[in-house]
């Protein structure tokens, strides 16, 4: 018995294996046209007919033109969270910068705190700020001559704050003179 004979029959409509042509060499040697092109595979097909051949391929297929419809969506999908994300960055960047200025804040407040529970720092302010004395003692404030204004404005006010204070009260009592309007 032969080969052939254990083979069962074909099919009618079918072609067997054997008969079939093999992959794209078998293909390019028969002229047969190409099912993603719809052009002849052969070097010599379409000569003097005024179709170009040789394997031109359209530029933008059906493939790449979904790749690239995924490629954008994907990409604006992503636009917006990214998008948030920097901005979350920066807040928190920010809020730590706040958070180290308050915490400087409060160690320099309770600094403060410190210095005011202890009765010398608490004197020596009322007598420097303030011009607190003592009962019996006399206090002397020197005023510099009206000409060195510079000087003033440099070194601060030479004169008490009260001073200043009741100068204010009775410039507020008097109404300031009508210019006719």
């Amino acid at each position: 018995m032969s080969r052939e004979s254990k083979q069962p029959p074909p099919k009618a409509g079918k072609a067997s294996k054997a008969d079939r042509p093999a992959g794209r060499a078998a293909r390019r040697r028969t002229g047969r046209k190409s099912a993603v092109t719809g052009s002849a595979k052969g070097r010599g097909a379409g000569k003097g007919t005024g179709r170009t051949t040789g394997g031109v391929r359209p530029m933008l297929t059906s493939r790449a033109a979904i790749l690239a419809l995924v490629v954008c969506v994907i990409a604006l999908s992503l636009a917006y969270p990214l998008r948030e994300y920097v901005a979350q960055r920066a807040q928190i960047a920010q809020l730590q910068e706040d958070r180290a200025r308050m915490e400087e804040s409060v160690l320099d407040l309770r600094e403060r705190e410190r210095e005011l529970t202890q009765d010398e720092y608490v004197e020596r302010e009322a007598r420097a700020r303030l011009h607190y004395q003592y009962p019996g003692e006399t206090a002397y404030i020197v005023i510099p001559p009206d000409s060195e204004d510079d000087d003033e404005a440099e070194t601060g006010p030479s004169e008490p704050w009260f001073t200043t204070l009741w100068r204010s009260v009775e410039e507020a009592d008097s109404p300031p003179p009508d210019d006719g309007l």
